[in-house]
């Protein structure tokens, strides 16, 4: 994948934020491996075995620890039991897993997913869902190097999550985090063909829905901090985007300091834009601190080589 197509893709890797992993945000008191551990337990009792509702939540923390072989089979598992269960569901699965392979370049395969969940929300007529899968859709166009595609897509997601965009976003039935992550990839996409100053805007946008439902250090406010700092860079305010970049990463330290793939990729972003300013001692503290972070034994199911995310902007 050429490096100038990865940048909307950020979202959906480990951060990479896919809406699941910024909703799971909402409890983050208790660490990634106890509520998987939790969740593990549960599937694994003899109620859980064909519950797919449960599947699917372990899956999707899977997918939010970076743990990509243990979610596609955990979500193989959710599918196959929600089948026959309720439509909304089985498409909120299928559109899960999607997002799951987008997130490791598997652009074919995520796409068959999301194309049958918009098919079964379309016919439900699930306008939020509707719009989700579009917000996934234009991740997937962005990947597969069609811009205008990613950038019609995103601009659908916007529209259905965000009625009247921008005006009457009140009225939405979408969740913060849905409407969040249609601003974040319309954004990237938009800076990606040139027009940060469109992106900065959506950006800030997506950043007071963070503060009105966030704490500070939480990892959706760190990471649209982070985001504005980047796209302020490619706008060419070198000095906006290194306060930009240093609070974002300061604040996603809390949840995902301890070597998560989004928290080490936005260390590699950081360090670049220190390197470009000439602050060598600096970025050279920041490749220890980076090569320390990825040689630990909590870092190490970042697994695929394959993985999208922050690491491959540029």
């Amino acid at each position: 994948m050429r490096s100038e197509t990865k940048l909307a893709i950020t979202l959906l890797t480990a951060a990479g934020m896919t809406c699941a992993q910024v909703r799971a945000q909402r409890n983050v008191a208790i660490p990634f491996a106890e509520k998987i551990s939790a969740q593990e337990r549960t599937v694994n009792e003899p109620s859980g075995k064909t519950d797919g509702v449960a599947w699917l939540k372990l899956a999707i923390l899977y997918q939010d620890a970076a743990r990509y072989s243990n979610a596609e089979s955990a979500y193989s598992k959710a599918i196959a039991l929600l089948k026959t269960e309720d439509r909304g569901t089985f498409a909120r699965a299928l559109d899960q897993m999607g997002t799951l392979y987008v997130e490791q370049g598997k652009f074919s395969k995520a796409e068959t997913l999301e194309r049958k969940a918009l098919e079964i929300r379309q016919d439900a007529k699930d306008t939020v869902g509707i719009g989700v899968t579009y917000t996934h859709l234009a991740i997937l166009s962005y990947g597969q190097h069609d811009l205008a595609s990613a950038e019609a897509d995103a601009e659908m997601a916007a529209s259905v999550l965000i009625p009247e965009h921008p005006v009457h976003s009140a009225e939405s039935n979408a969740t913060p985090e849905e409407q969040m992550s249609a601003l974040i990839n319309l954004s990237l996409i938009r800076c990606a063909r040139g027009d940060c100053d469109r992106a900065i805007h959506d950006l800030n946008r997506a950043l007071n829905l963070a503060h009105a439902h966030y704490a500070i250090n939480s990892v959706p406010v760190g990471l649209i901090d982070f985001l504005l700092g980047y796209a302020h860079w490619k706008n060419g305010d070198d000095r906006t985007a290194a306060e930009l970049m240093l609070a974002g990463t300061t604040e996603m330290e809390e949840q995902l300091g301890w070597g998560h793939p989004t928290y080490v990729a936005a260390l590699k972003q950081y360090r670049s834009l220190l390197a470009q300013r000439g602050k060598a001692a600096e970025a050279d503290e920041l490749r220890v601190r980076i090569a320390r972070l990825e040689k630990s034994p909590r870092a190490a199911f970042q697994t695929d080589s394959t993985l999208i995310g922050l690491h491959q902007l540029r």
